[in-house]
């Protein structure tokens, strides 16, 4: 278990009772709002969610791949724009509201919070706002006669691939949000000493930070996490609360300990979710809607048990889903155009850049090779190109936590290669990806590092 784990549950912040100004209510209630427009803005993306996967089953029947359907309802089922809602059918108070009145509100905080929290709200209602229109866009090319032309297949594609760029980075903003909050708050010098509190919110940062490592499909600390969840559940109980929305909080809280067993157990699934793999099953179809207000979530329930008892607290966060495309085996954008390129020698230089090998050469099976990059340790904007044997495998591409999953046909015989081009630097230089393989049955991983000057190569031998 890592030394910062530790710390965080260790140390977390104990809130509770306090006498609080009405300076610190009012900027405390200001960023509350952002927190309530971040939660109902999740819940109208799961919505979007369900439906955006009917269209990429629905096009890959004309196709080559299996398709089973996994929801049951369509665009005319639904509000012209699922955030807005008008006529209130998903949300008392919508998203868009809600951004309304962090408007107002933030113009109490100090003018750089606000400023940082109206940026980072910005960007999620950009996003919400494209999801929506996405769904009319998709609705239009998914119609039976435009579906027979190949071009709107791949444009199809194109943008349910869009749909996963802004799941991601509705969540990479949602983060900061909470992050830039969190600061102000702690400023705000708000005492607390309530220890049920405590618990429950360390409760809530188990199960986030399990829904974490599930969604970049890192799996390291989590069985730590699930005996902490374990243990401040049993704290909780200790209290003898008997308030209604308390003890739904443990007993969901103890419902999604018993789902993330399953999947630490490596407990199957339903076949209707096959091709999106076992991670994004219980992600999304069961660990979620044990979390978020909707379906069995706890949050709503800790939110309301802390707004009875009038702690100074701030709102607790749900999670967001993630979006995955699924493609027929003739749309897949395989590297085939690799098979017809030979490496005609190790490169020394890659355009005006020198190319390095700062590590020994991975050993890997004849055939093929699966490869997965990911940014490593911290997503901090790193954008790379991948360079295969002579061949541009990926352009410009923003690395994140969650891997991107490449098979590449091996040459042997050859000197097989893959060089790290960096784009930029990110914010925390140098350009750093992680790529991880998996030879005689064991994941291997390596650290790439490249900066504007150098590329870093790695060789890839292939097993006689």
């Amino acid at each position: 278990m890592s030394r910062k784990l530790l710390f965080l549950f260790l140390f977390l912040p104990i809130l509770g009772t306090a006498q609080i100004s009405s300076i610190q209510q009012k900027e405390l209630s200001a960023l509350n709002n952002y927190l309530h427009f971040s939660n109902e803005s999740t819940h109208g993306l799961l919505t979007a969610h369900r439906l955006l996967e009917t269209f990429n089953q629905k096009v890959n029947k004309y196709v080559d791949l299996e398709s089973k359907q996994l929801n049951f309802y369509s665009n005319a089922d639904l509000p012209a724009d699922i955030f807005e809602d008008p006529e209130h059918w998903f949300y008392d108070v919508s998203p868009y509201t809600w951004y309304d009145r962090s408007m107002m509100g933030g113009k109490i905080l100090p003018p750089a919070t606000a400023g940082q929290l109206r940026k980072e709200m910005d960007k999620m209602k950009a996003i919400i706002t494209r999801v929506n229109a996405i769904r009319f866009d998709l609705e239009g090319l998914t119609k039976e006669e435009d579906l027979k032309e190949r071009k709107n297949l791949a444009l199809i594609y194109k943008t349910l691939e869009e749909v996963v760029t802004l799941y991601d980075d509705y969540n990479a903003a949602k983060k900061r949000l909470k992050k830039a909050i969190q600061k102000r708050y702690a400023a705000l010098n708000i005492v607390n000493d309530n220890k049920e509190l405590g618990n429950i919110i360390a409760i809530h940062e188990n199960i986030r930070a399990f829904l974490e490592g599930v969604r970049v499909e890192d799996d390291n600390n989590l069985t730590a996490l699930i005996q902490h969840l374990k243990n401040n559940l049993t704290t909780a109980k200790s209290f003898n609360i008997t308030d209604r929305n308390y003890q739904n909080v443990l007993q969901k809280a103890q419902a999604f300990a018993d789902v993330a067993q399953k999947y630490l157990g490596n407990t199957g699934f339903p076949l209707t979710y096959r091709l999106y793999g076992r991670g994004y099953y219980y992600y999304n179809m069961e660990m979620v809607a044990k979390f978020n207000r909707y379906g069995s979530g706890l949050v709503k329930d800790l939110n309301e048990w802390v707004i009875s008892k009038n702690y100074p607290a701030l709102v607790q966060l749900e999670e967001p889903h993630f979006f995955k495309v699924i493609y027929p085996k003739k749309e897949v954008p395989k590297v085939a155009k690799v098979e017809t390129i030979k490496p005609s020698g190790i490169p020394q230089k890659l355009g005006d850049r020198a190319v390095v090998i700062k590590q020994n050469q991975i050993t890997v099976a004849p055939g093929t090779i699966t490869i997965e990059v990911y940014d490593h340790q911290l997503a901090d904007g790193d954008v790379i190109s991948l360079n295969y044997n002579g061949h541009w495998i990926l352009k410009d591409y923003q690395l994140r936590r969650r891997a991107r999953k490449m098979t590449l046909p091996l040459k042997p015989g050859n000197e097989n290669y893959l060089i790290l081009h960096a784009v930029n630097m990110g914010t925390k230089p140098p350009n750093t990806a992680t790529l991880s393989y998996t030879y005689n049955g064991e994941r291997k991983s390596i650290v790439m590092e490249s900066n504007l000057n150098e590329s870093e190569m790695i060789k890839i031998n292939v097993e006689e």
